[in-house]
């Protein structure tokens, strides 16, 4: 008889407690999924455990350590999510890496759609954004079920934008590759990487002046033009 004890814990809690219901139903006995995950353990001030480069274990009280994540999008796209570090010092930069990634073996033409989230964008145009996601950054702690509660920070300086908005009607992505060609016009051979990196220093407050992230937890959300969502979760000391 198996009497060890098991911790199940993800980032948030919520995958963790279907891991740990699948446990229970493959007979484990002593399971418990740790609530709010590794995220909550960090919001509340716990130490955690990071493995040296000669293998020990070193307790410390924040990471640098790049989180990632991805999710299927519609007919063989992937929306793939990175942060470069899930607890950051308040003057230090957050990277957000975004990219839609065809996983067929194919050429994927997909019709582009129209879609709308609120604060979620790339750059300081958003009418001017080729790309099929944007993405947001809440202070606070949020997932599917209440981010429509949230407003996100300002990542990007007032600029003036043009008032041309490009009609975009679908991409054609290359053979498992994050590379498409945008439709109309576009072409495949000089397509156009379906990937960018955000790196974000300060927030902007509504007087456009910048701000030092504040103390606690952050969420950083990603979200594509055919509904895949990610969150991904953060924490300023």
């Amino acid at each position: 008889m198996d009497h060890k004890e098991y911790l199940v814990y993800c980032a948030t809690g919520i995958r963790g407690a279907a891991a740990t219901q699948i446990m229970i139903n493959l007979g484990f006995k002593n399971v418990q999924n740790m609530a709010g995950g590794i995220t909550a353990w960090i919001q509340d001030g716990y130490a955690i455990v990071v493995p040296t480069t000669t293998g020990s274990l070193t307790t410390t009280e924040s990471t640098t350590t790049a989180t990632t994540t991805s999710t299927q999008s519609e007919n063989g796209l992937q929306l793939q999510v990175s942060l470069n570090a899930t607890s950051l010092a308040s003057g230090e930069p957050l990277q957000i890496n975004v990219s839609e990634y065809n996983t067929l073996p194919t050429n994927n033409n997909i019709a582009a759609t129209n879609w709308g989230v609120n604060g979620l964008t790339i750059g300081a145009c958003p009418n001017l954004n080729e790309l099929p996601f944007g993405v947001a950054v809440f202070q606070g702690y949020y997932n599917a079920q209440n981010i429509s509660q949230g407003t996100p920070l300002e990542l990007f300086a007032a600029v003036p934008c043009a008032l041309l908005i490009r009609l975009i009607t679908g991409y054609d992505f290359l053979p498992n590759s994050s590379n498409a060609a945008i439709m109309p016009g576009g072409d495949l051979a000089s397509p156009t990487p379906m990937s960018t990196t955000e790196t974000v220093n300060r927030i902007y407050t509504k007087v456009f002046q910048l701000t030092p992230w504040a103390s606690g937890i952050y969420t950083a959300v990603a979200r594509d033009e055919w509904g895949a969502l990610e969150f991904l979760y953060f924490n300023v000391n």
